[in-house]
């Protein structure tokens, strides 16, 4: 069975990080069952658990979950009969979970006074000042990475007292791109002219590619986000532990770390993310400093 060329229908109905998700797990099956000389497809219910059981020894429970959701879309896009439903994957997968009691780990929040330290480290180049912007808008938005390296300049709207706003057009959990708008305070909006001017960025996307003082016209790849937070944050003098828990998350988890810690209600900052479950955000929000907020009370 050809499975790649399946997975082709997909385009245009999913996200193209879906979709090379999807080849990368169907990849790794298609490997397992050939090394344990099993049909990849159509897959019996018992090989694809004796499959969960293998891989929930080296990757994570929602790892697993998106391989079976891989698995379970091309048996559907080929006709097949679908194993992943069948009582022998639900029991393995129940195993899987019950193995993996530890808490999920979270991404180190930039907080407010953090995302300051990283900012004023950031070198006076135009790679600094795009870096200043990005980790600033980033913080103020709430935008995961691949959100904060698709924004595009014309869709930043002013506000009162030199602040703005700026329509974040697809996310994560907006497949079909209605939007939502995020904040930008004065602050950061004016390391975004800074940058934008420098570069002479009048329209499409923010943030681009710089090499040798020369400002490409693509967008940055969402993983330079993660580099760039990091390489800012050893420029700042952080600790080795605290760079290493940075990740293209952390400008996301600490201005909801803040603004849980100010007083805000979940409500406001669910809007402000782009949240749809409480559950979520009360896991974002579980590291703040608590202690702090109650002698200040």
């Amino acid at each position: 069975m050809k499975w790649r060329d399946s997975l082709r229908r997909l385009e245009g109905a999913y996200s193209e990080g879906t979709l090379r998700a999807y080849r990368t797990d169907l990849e790794i099956f298609e490997a397992w069952c050939r090394e344990v000389d099993q049909d990849v497809f159509p897959a019996t219910p018992e090989t694809v658990a004796a499959f969960v059981a293998y891989q929930a020894t080296i990757v994570s429970v929602a790892t697993l979950k998106r391989r079976l959701a891989a698995i379970r879309k091309v048996h559907l896009l080929l006709r097949l009969e679908n194993p992943i439903d069948d009582e022998e994957v639900t029991l393995a997968m129940r195993r899987a979970k019950r193995a993996k009691c530890a808490r999920p780990h979270q991404a180190r929040g930039l907080t407010y006074e953090l995302r300051n330290r990283l900012v004023a480290a950031c070198a006076d180049t135009f790679a600094g000042k795009r870096d200043r912007a990005l980790i600033a808008l980033g913080y103020d938005t709430l935008c995961r990475r691949s959100e904060l390296v698709g924004l595009r300049t014309e869709d930043i709207s002013p506000l009162e007292r030199g602040a703005a706003q700026i329509l974040i057009r697809r996310s994560k959990n907006d497949p079909y791109g209605h939007g939502r708008l995020g904040y930008i305070s004065s602050q950061s909006l004016a390391l975004l002219q800074e940058w934008l001017d420098n570069a002479r960025i009048e329209q499409g996307v923010i943030f681009r590619r710089v090499r040798a003082n020369r400002i490409g016209g693509d967008a940055l790849h969402p993983y330079s986000v993660n580099r760039i937070l990091k390489d800012a944050a050893a420029k700042a003098g952080l600790p080795t532990e605290t760079i290493r828990e940075l990740s293209g998350h952390s400008m996301r988890v600490g201005a909801a770390q803040d603004m849980i810690a100010s007083g805000l209600g979940i409500l406001p900052i669910m809007r402000a993310g782009g949240w749809r479950t409480m559950n979520v955000v009360a896991r974002y929000v579980e590291n703040t400093d608590l202690a702090a907020i109650m002698r200040d009370r």
